[in-house]
């Protein structure tokens, strides 16, 4: 087991040894970034209940936010191909997230909260340039890895959680939220400087650039809408695309609500609930490190199935939990840290090698549209149901996670028929 170990760090290592240019610039600088987000994440939906806000107009400010999101995901492309990658990546992530940190700082009532939830959907445009900067210059063999790692950033910083829950328990919600909105707009602010420092433009990003300023908006639409058709026909690209789809949707919903039945469905105390993402943070990490190189080797059909199996059954025990449980609110924690440690970075690079390079920011904007317009609804829906329980939104959950399961059995047979498609 030891040995085991020592070869899969060791392994890790050496990939991430290899890593250059702007994919490197990423991944050093996404624990800052991810360091105030752990700190605000935990709260969130528990604060805006905290300030009056009841859980169908969470709910409801998830799908406004997601609403907008597809309105930026169209412009996305466009945007990032005339601006260039990195200083489309810049502007906008400022905006989306130093400007929201700021917005719900400072938040009295709803408004206030559906103010920020739509300048933080601007986010949605990066996610264009930041894929594109990330991608571009990247060996397809390596994305996974990039993806992979991404992944273990961000769950590092999730260990700071704790912390949260002990400023709540010294301060109270509303005031420690406050200053960890404020910290957040600091740092993340601060990050997106030293990055910009640390990036190129792309070789694809700088010859779009050229190419984009002869181009009129109604034949960058129809370029989008081109792009697009030839990706649907894909195979591969058409599975991942649902597989990404179901993927937001758990997210978003299991984002949203999960502290929520914690604190009104299971009656765990408010500053207690920080200790659950110190465990899914664990076990999260230790997937990505042990378990996620052997299944890139099984391949994505098997790394799809465990990974929403795994959130399946996470989700299936909170709905299902008697108050104030903890082997198995911690049980299905950790089941969850397992799945999001698979399913996030698996779809994710499935649907980045689906995808050429020339095009990618049009069609990975008109899936974004798509993305949005199948899983807005969602948090509205999820809202509706924790008025009725805290614990029916994690039920969902779980059943879009076993479309998701049975959705992995098309993949080798899509990827098959991609693979003899004329290039």
């Amino acid at each position: 087991m030891i040995r085991f170990v020592r070869r899969q760090l060791a392994a890790n290592l050496g990939v991430l040894r290899r890593f250059s240019g702007n994919v490197r610039a990423i991944l050093v600088t996404e624990p800052i970034w991810a360091i105030p987000y752990n700190l605000v994440q935990t709260y969130a939906s528990v604060y805006m209940l905290a300030l009056g806000c009841t859980p169908v107009q969470v709910g409801l400010i998830g799908s406004a936010a997601l609403a907008c999101q597809l309105v930026f995901s169209l412009a996305g492309g466009w945007i990032t191909d005339r601006l260039g990658r990195k200083r489309t990546t810049l502007i906008f992530d400022v905006i989306s997230w130093s400007g929201a940190m700021l917005l719900w700082a400072f938040a009295r009532s709803f408004p206030w909260f559906l103010a920020a939830a739509m300048v933080n959907s601007l986010v949605r445009i990066v996610m264009t340039s930041w894929t594109c900067l990330a991608i571009e210059d990247t060996a397809v063999d390596q994305r996974v890895h990039f993806f992979t790692w991404i992944s273990v950033a961000g769950v590092i910083a999730g260990f700071v959680a704790p912390l949260s829950g002990v400023l709540v328990g010294r301060f109270g919600l509303v005031a420690a939220m406050r200053g960890l909105y404020l910290f957040g707009f600091a740092v993340m602010t601060t990050m997106f400087v030293v990055r910009n420092g640390m990036l190129v433009e792309t070789r694809m990003g700088i010859e779009r650039m050229r190419e984009s300023r002869a181009e009129h908006p109604r034949h960058e639409l129809r370029e989008h809408l081109s792009a697009a058709s030839v990706a649907l026909r894909n195979p591969a690209f058409a599975v991942a695309a649902v597989a990404s789809i179901l993927a937001a949707i758990l997210s978003i919903v299991r984002n949203t609500f999960q502290s929520i039945l914690l604190v009104r469905g299971l009656a765990f105390p408010e500053a207690s609930i920080a200790v659950f993402p110190v465990v899914n943070a664990a076990v999260t990490l230790a997937a990505l490190l042990f378990l996620m190189p052997t299944l890139a080797r099984r391949g994505t059909a098997v790394a799809l199935a465990v990974g929403f199996g795994s959130m399946a059954a996470s989700a299936a025990l909170l709905a299902a939990s008697p108050e104030r449980s903890w082997p198995i609110a911690l049980l299905a924690t950790a089941l969850g840290g397992l799945g999001s440690a698979v399913v996030f970075p698996v779809t994710d690079s499935f649907l980045a090698n689906a995808v050429p390079d020339r095009g990618r920011a049009k069609v990975m904007a008109v899936f974004y549209v798509v993305m949005f317009s199948a899983s807005s609804p969602f948090s509205w829906v999820g809202g509706l149901l924790a008025a009725v329980s805290p614990r029916l939104p994690l039920a969902l959950v779980a059943v879009v996670c076993l479309l998701g399961l049975g959705l992995s059995a098309f993949v080798p047979r899509a990827e098959l028929r991609a693979a003899a498609a004329p290039r």
